[in-house]
């Protein structure tokens, strides 16, 4: 497995856990406030594998 494919399992998984803790925000209305600051991390992270995708494929 090469670079480009590592990172995009690493997407998928950022992906994956981003479904799961949308799910669960509105699901779990107590944990809200840590499960959207959570997202907004797992977005930071698809940010910068996808970048990385980019520069690695260009």
């Amino acid at each position: 497995m090469g670079p480009v494919e590592a990172l995009k399992i690493a997407l998928s998984k950022e992906e994956s856990s981003v479904e799961l803790y949308t799910r669960l925000s509105t699901q779990a209305p107590a944990a809200r406030d840590i499960l959207l600051f959570l997202i907004e991390e797992e977005q930071k992270h698809k940010h910068l594998i996808d970048k990385k995708i980019a520069e690695l494929t260009t």
